[in-house]
């Protein structure tokens, strides 16, 4: 086996014993990366190896303790003295030494991956999942080399980076994942908010966050990860309220990391959406539309209908008890919603509100009551899931009534496409319309803001807008031309 020999002066020697690059690392306390960089063809201080073959290399330790003792800054017999950080060595010389974990890092300019960029390389302390403090490695990519047109530019930069690591007092960042950070968000958050808030938000990080985000760190998640996120769901054609939602969801996520230290800002603060999309208005039903669909609709899919169309509550809040009627002053106390199965309070920031019926409108409760000869404590519109030969208890659960009961009528009937929704922004309209008290509507409704009713909700009926178009014109005093004037033709 031909073995070639080079020392420091470039002459063949025979070592005694030679070490792997593993074993040389152990011995020395030198890194793997440290001794592959001073390893490699057409490096500036190359360590004294001996190669074997073409690609084996070995170390004699002799020479590589001469190669360290010629290279080192300061004295061999000098000792660390108090947390000044200066080193006396035989009380003569002094030499001010680098702080304890202070570092300049390494920068390399990567022309194997496309177009050539800098990448800059770091050490920083962090906190494991586990709970451990560790050192790991980092990379950055600085820029391309268009921007950064030599190593001092690239250094600076990366300087820059490292200036906020290299503070003595500053603590080692808590690594999760985002994956591994949502069931602690769901115990710091979500154990608290409503069940119609929690659906949306785990369908949103089950459907679309974890695909995209599950298992970068989190404090690396940049906002240009969160905004190519965005832009890519609209893409996909997603809607502009669903990518507001989304960058809202995402954004609730990162503030809830901020607040238990694993992240030291909000990226998806930082991201823009499209503007708002061209949208047709919503077609309302008309009243002699809603009268006829809830003629022909059976009980008690009929009073559901007619009961959230003249009290604009909320589908999830029909979970009513007869105990909730109160007929001697007219109220319908909404105390309780459901969603997906599970009771939870009302969406409305005061709890609890009553709805004032007309007594036509409770006595057709009444009458449904007497009809299925049903108990204050029993459900007002109870389930119709059988368990044998018994109705499963429990409400009425509303989220397939639409599709199976209603909607099916709805087109036999050659009426527009009907949803709770839509029966809500009627009865807005309707009230609104009417000249009821904007407050008054917006506790019906159950909102937290008045603006909310009137900028979301209530519609411009036609005949207002009729008055309005009159009220304006007449101020001009225009008159139509008699030869423009348009005889209605008899047919």
């Amino acid at each position: 086996m031909n073995i070639e020999t080079q020392g420091l002066d470039g002459m063949p020697f025979g070592p005694k014993k030679l070490l792997t690059a593993r074993e040389l690392c152990s011995l020395f306390g030198l890194s793997k990366s440290f001794v592959y960089q001073h390893t490699m063809e057409g490096a500036k201080h190359p360590l004294p190896v001996v190669r074997i073959g073409e690609r084996a290399v070995r170390f004699d330790p002799d020479n590589i303790s001469t190669y360290i003792r010629s290279r080192e800054r300061h004295r061999p017999s000098a000792r660390l003295g108090s947390f000044d950080g200066i080193v006396r060595a035989n009380r003569k010389g002094k030499y001010k030494l680098a702080r304890r974990r202070f570092q300049n890092g390494s920068v390399k300019l990567r022309t194997d991956r496309g177009p050539a960029y800098w990448q800059g390389f770091y050490r920083e302390d962090i906190i494991s999942e586990a709970g451990k403090t560790i050192r790991a490695r980092k990379s950055v990519i600085l820029g391309s080399l268009e921007d950064i047109p030599n190593e001092k530019v690239a250094r600076q930069k990366l300087a820059v980076i490292l200036n906020p690591i290299n503070d003595i007092k500053r603590k080692p960042k808590k690594m999760m994942t985002f994956r591994g950070f949502i069931p602690k968000y769901r115990a710091f958050k979500l154990a608290n908010q409503k069940g119609t808030t929690v659906h949306g938000y785990e369908t949103n990080i089950r459907v679309h966050y974890l695909p995209e985000f599950g298992d970068l760190e989190m404090p690396d998640i940049a906002p240009e990860h969160v905004q190519i996120f965005l832009n890519q769901k609209r893409l996909e054609g997603k809607a502009v309220q669903t990518l507001k939602n989304l960058k809202w969801g995402l954004s609730a996520i990162f503030e809830s990391a901020i607040e238990h230290g694993y992240m030291t800002s909000n990226p998806a603060s930082r991201t823009h959406l499209p503007p708002d999309e061209i949208k047709e208005p919503a077609k309302l039903p008309t009243s002699g539309q809603l009268a006829l669909l809830i003629e022909n609709l059976e009980e008690p899919y009929s009073t559901i209908v007619y009961l959230v169309s003249v009290s604009s509550i909320r589908p999830e809040e029909l979970v009513f008890k007869w105990s909730d009627l109160k007929p001697e002053t007219r109220d319908l106390m909404v105390v309780r919603a459901m969603n997906q199965g599970k009771l939870h309070t009302p969406k409305y920031h005061r709890a609890n509100r009553s709805i004032r019926l007309t007594e036509a409108d409770v006595q057709r409760l009444l009458t449904l009551k007497e009809q299925a000869k049903a108990q204050d404590d029993d459900w007002m519109f109870p389930n119709r899931i059988r368990k044998g030969r018994r109705l499963k208890p429990g409400p009425i659960r509303y989220e397939h009534l639409l599709e199976r009961k209603i909607q099916p009528v709805a087109d036999r009937l050659g009426l527009p496409h009907i949803t709770f929704r839509l029966l809500r922004h009627w009865g807005a309209t309707q009230l609104v319309g009417g000249g009821a008290d904007p407050k008054v509507v917006q506790q019906r409704l159950g909102h937290s803001r008045v603006s909310t009713t009137l900028d979301l909700y209530a519609h411009v009926l036609d005949e207002r807008a009729d008055a309005a178009a009159g009220m304006i014109s007449g101020h001009l005093g225009f008159v139509i031309p008699a030869e423009f004037s348009v005889n209605p033709v008899e047919v």
